[in-house]
């Protein structure tokens, strides 16, 4: 089981919370879109990215910009293992993944797909053909695209997503120590994700992983894909 962990801004705490059990950690990359607070500067993401590649971390870049040509200079530049779509105004399309594999071979393209009603399924099967990962996620604003809302969503939904698509898919949305677990059992994704849940929150929009939390949440998940022999 996959545990993905959002939004790392510090070298420190990336290091932190890939020793608590994380295998694909998640920032957000100088940008036009985002919290400011969230933005990571470049020379920092490489560093970030050095430590992940000594640990056979997985470094995912996230993109809540809107602007395509934005997100294809950050790939050629950073050449993250995952360039994830957030933004919510624009999403991937099968000349996006192309262009993509031209300017970073080796990175795999994460689709984020808002599950607000059943029509997510439909939404779902439409970027399957060309994305690597699908992300189900909750909520919807200008600041962080879609996700980042700490609220869960129908799993039922989900579920009926994992079963319908070949693609990866990555549970998102609420999730933490607490409910991963069962979130894996009733939906049985590729992987998990956390980030309020496994995160202290500070004014102005800073944030920082709750280790502990992280922690908690990664063998959570592992006991129960284990318990399922996922």
């Amino acid at each position: 089981m996959i545990k993905q962990l959002y939004s790392i801004i510090r070298l420190e705490e990336a290091i932190q919370t890939m020793e608590a059990g994380a295998d694909n950690i998640g920032l957000v990359p100088m940008q036009k879109g985002g919290v400011p607070a969230h933005r990571v500067p470049l020379y920092r993401v490489d560093q970030i990215f050095d430590e992940c590649k000594k640990r056979n971390v997985n470094l995912v870049a996230i993109m809540l910009t809107n602007d395509p040509e934005e997100m294809l200079d950050l790939a050629r530049r950073i050449q993250p293992n995952i360039l994830h779509i957030a933004g919510d105004e624009y999403a991937a399309d099968e000349e996006f993944a192309r262009r993509l594999k031209e300017v970073a071979p080796h990175t795999a393209l994460m689709q984020a797909v808002l599950v607000d009603n059943h029509s997510a399924v439909e939404r779902a099967k439409k970027f399957d053909p060309f994305v690597d990962y699908i992300l189900l996620d909750s909520g919807l604003a200008p600041d962080t695209g879609i996700g980042a809302s700490g609220l869960t969503h129908d799993w039922s939904i989900d579920a009926e997503i994992v079963r319908s698509v070949k693609a990866r898919v990555i549970e998102a949305g609420g999730m933490g120590p607490d409910n991963v677990a069962e979130a894996i059992r009733q939906i049985r994704p590729y992987g998990v994700d956390s980030l309020t849940k496994t995160s202290f929150k500070y004014d102005g929009g800073d944030m920082e992983k709750n280790i502990p939390a992280v922690k908690a949440f990664c063998e959570n998940a592992d006991k129960a894909a284990r318990e399922l022999g996922l």
